[in-house]
């Protein structure tokens, strides 16, 4: 966990973590592409000076990925990732195709340490892995859908959406739940 607020470049403070369970996990390329999102670098956010406190656990899917992702979120579980609040797991494929069975498999059992709205996967993106990071679209929340043609930030327009509403929902929760008479649920 960060003993410091997380280093990053950009203007303006990111509105979630992007939390990659290992190297290669897809974390600089969602970070490239969802203006709002900004790399924790591998460690849970401290959540000091006003640093958002939602984190996105991301992994490949491939078994070795999706345990680390497993081993993060069950930190987290167990309350040793400090106060940060985690929206959930995106998964980036590891190749076009089919998902093989043993990666839905485990897919499955990963998916009951998040909540069942912040179960992501980005599909194979053939043009990302050719495309120079910096050349690749960055979608923010006031991106323009084109006007005729294929939409190039379709994956992260439809990623970047759900991210937000995960966000709002979940402050909403903690907004409320601070509110004089408001249980506990």
């Amino acid at each position: 966990m960060w003993d410091r607020p997380i280093p990053y470049s950009g203007g303006r403070a990111p509105m979630l973590w992007l939390l990659g369970a290992h190297g290669g996990a897809g974390v600089s390329t969602l970070e490239r592409v969802l203006a709002p999102a900004a790399d924790a670098q591998r460690r849970w956010p401290g959540v000091l000076d006003g640093e958002s406190p939602f984190v996105v656990v991301v992994a490949r899917e491939t078994l070795d990925g999706l345990a680390r992702a497993h081993e993060l979120l069950r930190q987290h579980r167990a309350g040793n990732a400090g106060p940060s609040r985690v929206l959930g797991l995106i998964t980036c494929a590891h190749q076009p195709g089919r998902v093989p069975l043993d990666i839905r498999r485990y897919r499955r059992v990963i998916d009951e340490l998040v909540p069942e709205s912040g179960r992501w996967r980005v599909g194979w993106q053939p043009a990302w892995p050719l495309t120079q990071r910096s050349d690749l679209p960055v979608w923010t929340p006031e991106s323009p859908y084109p006007s005729r043609g294929s939409d190039p930030l379709a994956a992260a327009r439809e990623l970047g959406h759900n991210l937000l509403a995960a966000v709002s929902a979940t402050a909403t929760e903690d907004t409320t739940d601070r509110l004089p008479g408001a249980t506990a649920a």
